[in-house]
């Protein structure tokens, strides 16, 4: 396992990279000029927009720019002036007084996202790991309850809907699947928030809490209102997907010999739908658990979006239209990586759901 676990990790350094450049080719196309967004200055004079664009370092060549949001700018500093400390040639021009203290404010180092420096976001005026940590606990409070409920509902559906094949309840699960895969998410969610926060006033129309006089939110359990409606429109499509791959795996499971077995040594049929025949109809929700679990701390950004949910994939969205690229960079490459280790987690679960494989 070990040795299986450190060769996929291996393998995955050469896809890293890959997508680090591709974003990186994509962000470089984008149209727009981000001096004229930072600045909001549609009409800066030339030798400004000059001046500002060396400062930030999107003057450079693609190649240039890349390495140095790769590894940072190191390799890019000499002793330019004779005093003995390496610098830059634009930390020579007049810099930038971003705060408005009256200071202006050198651009300063950048380490390269392999050494954790996602650099600074342009509007918030953080680090972007800063932002990403910020908003990274309502994300995942969203995303665990969403995959829990899921689960919890999903797979003993499946499973019962495989065992009454051709039946009401089977249909039905059949049919509100196809539904529930169908609908959009947000307009699922604007229709909930009409029914039950508008017109019967259940739950809060939207956000994560009410802070306190601290800004800090209340415990999880007396703000619980705020998390039904979120939950349940992101775990909806989850409750469609795994209760169909449920269902057929555990029809073929069902046709096997070891089941009539099971049956003729006189064992009840729950024990044998959930406990035989279940743990075996598993394998295919591995193939999806694993990246879906791993991508939550990307963020549901359309769910977070519509009901106004305070975590990363709502600030991955307002970064986007803000142009905020370093914070939209670096949730790209938090759930590319997600994604990497969520495929090897889905070999691990493997192995814990059926013990004759083996990796190695």
């Amino acid at each position: 396992m070990i040795k299986y676990i450190t060769r996929r990790l291996i393998q995955s350094i050469p896809t890293f990279f890959g997508i680090t450049l591709l974003s990186y080719l994509l962000l470089w196309l984008a149209p727009g000029s981000i001096v004229e967004r930072l600045y909001l200055a549609p009409n800066i004079k030339a030798e400004t927009r000059a001046r500002l664009a060396m400062q930030l370092g999107i003057d450079d060549p693609f190649h240039i720019q890349y390495l140095r949001w790769l590894t940072g700018d190191d390799w890019l500093r000499w002793d330019s002036d004779g005093d003995g400390v390496a610098d830059r040639a634009f930390e020579l021009l007049t810099p930038l007084d971003e705060d408005g203290d009256g200071v202006p404010e050198p651009p300063g180092d950048n380490y390269g996202i392999l050494r954790g420096d996602f650099g600074r976001s342009f509007v918030k005026k953080q680090p972007v790991m800063d932002v990403f940590v910020a908003n990274l606990p309502a994300t995942l409070e969203l995303g665990i309850a969403a995959i829990l409920t899921s689960l919890v509902i999903g797979i003993p559906v499946g499973v019962v809907s495989a065992v009454t094949r051709g039946r009401l309840f089977d249909n039905t699960s059949r049919v509100m699947a196809v539904i529930f895969d169908a609908i959009p998410n947000f307009w699922l969610g604007y229709i909930l928030l009409f029914v039950f926060a508008v017109w019967l006033d259940l739950v809060p129309i939207g956000g994560r809490c009410v802070p306190n006089l601290y800004g800090i939110c209340p415990p999880f359990f007396e703000r619980m209102s705020y998390l039904i409606l979120p939950t349940f429109v992101l775990a909806a499509g989850l409750i469609a997907l795994f209760s169909r791959y449920i269902r057929t795996s555990t029809l073929e499971v069902l046709s096997q010999d070891y089941i009539r077995t099971a049956y003729a040594k006189g064992l009840s049929p729950p024990i044998v739908n959930f406990r035989h025949a279940m743990r075996n109809a598993l394998m295919p929700v591995a193939t999806l658990l694993g990246p879906i679990i791993t991508n939550v701390w990307a963020g549901a950004i359309v769910i977070e979006t519509v009901f106004a949910w305070p975590g990363v994939g709502r600030i991955a969205f307002t970064s986007a239209i803000q142009q905020d690229y370093p914070v939209v960079m670096g949730i790209v490459i938090f759930a590319s990586l997600g994604t990497i280790i969520g495929f090897l987690l889905s070999d691990v679960l493997y192995v814990l759901i059926d013990p004759r494989i083996r990796l190695d």
